[in-house]
Formats: structure tokens, sequence, C-alpha cells
């Protein structure tokens, strides 16, 4: 079955991480971490999971998507494999060569690696006749997450946490109520006939 790398549900996520990763909602991104000094895409004592939560990105198709997703960044990725990636969100977000513009993501079948493992490979590709560039972030596998696999719950905190649960949620304005203003009614009664 792991020829099927990626299914439905690797598009689905890989195109929420892209999305995320690229213009605009990039930058939103990057002036977050920059302002706050929030370091959760990277610091080794946290978890992507709880990065993927933060920013409201899970698939949502197929049974438990959502858990399963937490379980194989917490779990189910090797040590090894989450800080091959937080090294290469650190990369991108802090950006210190000044030329790398997003990330873009992909999970590929790959039957030379070691059975039942993942490689994380990070490259850099073209972006531009002015010198920038996109970091890609692939995940080479021979397998799927296990059918079995029940998933884990949304992660709690991670240690030391700080800013806001989702720190790139908008809050919505509500809108301003208009000013009541009375209206007079029109009578409903008949007006007599004038007698001549």
């Amino acid at each position: 079955m792991g020829d099927l790398i990626p299914n439905g549900n690797d598009i689905e996520i890989i195109n929420k991480l892209t999305t995320q990763f690229t213009a605009t909602p990039f930058t939103n991104l990057k002036h977050y971490v920059s302002t706050s000094g929030d370091d959760f895409l990277w610091n080794h004592s946290k978890n992507l999971a709880r990065a993927s939560f933060r920013l409201n990105i899970w698939p949502s198709s197929g049974t438990k998507p959502k858990r399963r997703w937490f379980a194989f960044l917490k779990r189910i990725l090797s040590r090894q494999n989450q800080i091959d990636i937080q090294d290469a969100l650190k990369t991108a977000v802090q950006n210190t060569t000044g030329d790398i513009v997003g990330v873009h993501f992909w999970a590929q079948f790959d039957a030379s690696i070691p059975r039942n493992t993942y490689v994380v490979q990070v490259t850099r590709e073209a972006a531009d006749g002015a010198g920038n560039v996109f970091l890609k972030i692939t995940l080479l596998c021979d397998h799927e997450i296990p059918a079995g696999e029940a998933g884990d719950p949304n992660p709690g905190p991670d240690p030391g946490e700080t800013g806001p649960v989702h720190p790139l949620v908008k809050k919505k304005k509500k809108a301003k109520k208009k000013p009541y203003k009375a209206t007079a009614k029109k009578s409903t009664r008949k007006r007599p006939a004038k007698k001549r």
C-alpha cells in the first residue's frame, strides 16, 4: 500500500502546510515569531503535534484524521525526523540568509529507505530570478500510518508555552449596532368621508 503515497489525506495536509508557509500567511507567521519570541516551531523541547494544533493544521477526511495526524507527528515520526523538520522550519522562518520566501511540503514513497521508517529530506528550490528560494521538506516513506492506529487527542500545552493558543487566528470584529431610529407609524384607519 506504500506505493499509494501521497494519498488523499496526505495531499490535503500537504496543501494546508504549504498554504501556511507561503505568501501572506508565511509573512504573518514570521512577524508573530519575531515580535513574540515564541519558538514553538523549532524548540526541541516542544512537539510538532502541538505546533500543528496551534496553527490549526490537520486533515479532515478519513477515519479519525485529526487524532491520527497528531499521533503521527508526536509518536510515529522518530525523534530525529522531528528534529530535522523543526530545524528546517527554523531555517525558513528566521531566514538569516534573507532569500527564503516559503516552504513547500511533500511526501514520497521510497523503497530504498530502511523498512518501516521515515527520512526527512530538506532541499532548496529556485523561486525566482532574484535568487529567492523555497525550502522543500519531503518525507520519504515506505508505508502509510497503520490502519489500526487510533490516534492521540489534541496535544496539551508545551513546556514553557507562551502566547495565544492559536496565534494567527484573527478575532472577528463585532458588527456595530446601528442606532435605533423611531419611525412614525402610518395610521391604518380610514378617514371619514367629508360631507358636502
